[in-house]
């Protein structure tokens, strides 16, 4: 990958805060290339530093250590003025919306082009069209506590829009809403990223948000990168431990499968068909149950994606011989154990 092909640019990030006794390390000496125009997943459990990384991609944290470059220009060498015209090159999205309440969604979206001194007549025109391009051109005069959760969380996209910029950072941008809610801004992302080449990283903590809409992802731990690489390779097979609790864990109640499980498999579906049910047929073809530990499947234009966490039966022939069912369909089986 040339370095033109690289729009967020991240070289020996470490960052500490002081406390009474010493510093609190939460970066160590992190090292990240994010491609223009990809969406790029950052994701981690809660304190794993995820937050303060993207908050050190657009310096609103300055980090203790080392450099942060935007499509070419080094950031953390800027003075506080340029860096403030760099910023515009930035959208930010949040878990919590940030909409002020006593304006209107035109006049949300219109704040951040008056800040630049855009006319009046040209930010409500730039306004309407962004809100247009989010599903929101009938609520121009709604006032955030008339939105709902998704409907204001459309008005800050549009809003993190305004400014035109190469880069939308989303730290936790769909955490705080339901499902149904999330499957649509996430479907918003895409296609903003689709339409308008936007380079879009998302933070999260939640792996189903990556695998929507991330070609690349990179799994933070300690402060650290634990692993990188394309969604698909890191949802199949991850390497690390960090890795494989997000991955083996997605949609699992942790409590109630703690400690180590005989006999326990991880499936992988990669696109079977929805009408195919692959574990029932199993189990009556090899006269015995399987017992379902957690799951994570959903559809994709008619076809099944996802995992599920399996306890098979303890007598090693009935094992085998739904193994042997599983690999014959194409279905990916490894053995796992719960620690």
């Amino acid at each position: 990958m040339g370095n033109k092909d690289v729009m967020i640019h991240l070289e020996g990030i470490s960052k500490s805060f002081p406390q009474k006794r010493g510093s609190l390390e939460v970066l160590k000496n992190v090292d990240l290339k994010i491609e223009k125009g990809e969406i790029f997943g950052i994701i981690g459990m809660s304190g794993a530093g995820k937050s303060t990384l993207v908050r050190c991609i657009n310096l609103l944290e300055r980090p203790t250590e080392g450099c942060v470059y935007l499509d070419g220009t080094e950031l953390t060498c800027l003075c506080e003025k340029d860096l403030r015209l760099q910023r515009h090159s930035m959208g930010m999205i949040f878990q919590q919306f940030h909409l002020l309440m006593q304006r209107t969604a035109l006049e949300n979206v219109c704040f951040p082009l008056e800040i630049s001194g855009v006319p009046k007549e040209k930010a409500k025109a730039r306004a309407k069209e962004l809100l247009d391009l989010v599903g929101l051109g009938e609520r121009l005069g709604a006032y955030p506590s008339q939105l709902s959760g998704g409907q204001k969380q459309r008005v800050a996209i549009a809003r993190a829009l305004a400014t035109e910029p190469k880069v939308l950072l989303c730290d936790e941008a769909t955490s705080a809403l339901d499902p149904n809610t999330t499957a649509g801004v996430l479907g918003l992302l895409k296609d903003i990223n689709e339409r308008l080449g936007i380079t879009i990283v998302v933070i999260t903590h939640e792996m189903s948000v990556i695998q929507e809409i991330c070609n690349r992802v990179a799994i933070i731990d300690g402060g650290q990168i634990a692993e990188m690489g394309s969604v698909e390779e890191i949802f199949r097979a991850p390497k690390t431990k960090a890795g494989r609790e997000l991955v083996y864990h997605e949609g699992a109640n942790r409590e109630a499968i703690e400690g180590p499980i005989p006999n326990c498999y991880r499936v992988v579906f990669k696109g079977g068909s929805s009408g195919e049910p692959i574990l029932g047929s199993m189990m009556i073809e090899c006269n015995a149950v399987v017992n379902i530990l957690s799951g994570n499947t959903r559809m994709i234009e008619g076809k099944v994606h996802g995992q599920m966490m399996i306890q098979l039966p303890e007598d090693e022939k009935t094992r085998e011989k739904m193994l042997a069912y599983l690999k014959e369909r194409d279905v990916e089986v490894e053995e796992v154990t719960y620690v």
